[in-house]
């Protein structure tokens, strides 16, 4: 069986507890693969340094598996498991438009999952579920967006214009106020209100979003890359 080359894997996110590290890596130019190692099987710079952890990655096939557990005998001898089934995804799909989420060219790392993109040659911002623990998230945005698109005409949630704004200050917390009450007349509730979860967008231009999605399992569901 053919294998990928150790120099063709990339980490693109990763997340590490007591217990395990997890990976989402892109390997053999757009195919996604989710790694998970026990923390015993590597020390701990091998396990937070993805330079230092992919050499020592057992060996990946070319097709078919999604999915690898990686954990050691009692012997010490490194045990890869490989997993085929259906990566978990959102199911709340609400745009016919999609996008391959791998393909956008990164210009700025926000925080984790959040990245300034170029899309069609313009600024965006990208807005992705790296894990499956973080799928109810987009749930919940997929939810809502399509009722601020009936409101508002806005469009999709993970791919958005760059805007250029800022934090409201207290001179406007009456247009803040009534932009809640918007939100909470559609039957939405936001659970941590704070001038620091809103942005003031003062052009004198709509708020506007992209409309499209991603079509990358573990962001909204559709197919597998």
């Amino acid at each position: 069986m053919s294998r990928v080359p150790k120099s063709e894997i990339e980490v693109l996110s990763q997340e590490i507890d007591d217990e395990f590290g997890s990976y989402r890596l892109r390997a053999a130019g757009q195919r996604i693969h989710y790694v998970r190692v026990a923390t015993d099987v590597f020390d701990e710079d091998t396990m937070c340094q993805p330079w230092l952890l992919i050499p020592q990655l057992p060996d990946f096939p070319y097709k078919g598996w999604t999915r690898m557990e990686a954990s050691r005998e009692s012997d010490g001898s490194l045990i890869p498991k490989l997993l085929f089934e259906a990566l978990p995804a959102a199911e709340t799909i609400w745009h016919p438009k999609s996008i391959d989420a791998v393909s956008l060219e990164k210009v700025r790392r926000h925080r984790s999952g959040v990245y300034g993109v170029l899309y069609s040659g313009l600024p965006t911002i990208c807005q992705i579920i790296c894990f499956a623990w973080q799928v109810p998230r987009i749930e919940h945005r997929t939810y809502a967006y399509p009722m601020i698109e009936e409101y508002r005409g806005l469009g999709d949630p993970v791919l958005l214009k760059k805007l250029q704004g800022d934090f409201a200050p207290m001179d406007d917390l009456s247009a803040g106020r009534e932009a809640l009450e918007n939100a909470h007349r559609m039957k939405m509730v936001r659970g941590d209100v704070s001038r620091y979860n809103s942005f003031l967008d003062r052009s004198k231009e709509p708020c506007s979003c992209s409309p499209c999605r991603f079509r990358t399992r573990w962001i909204t569901g559709s197919s597998s890359i």
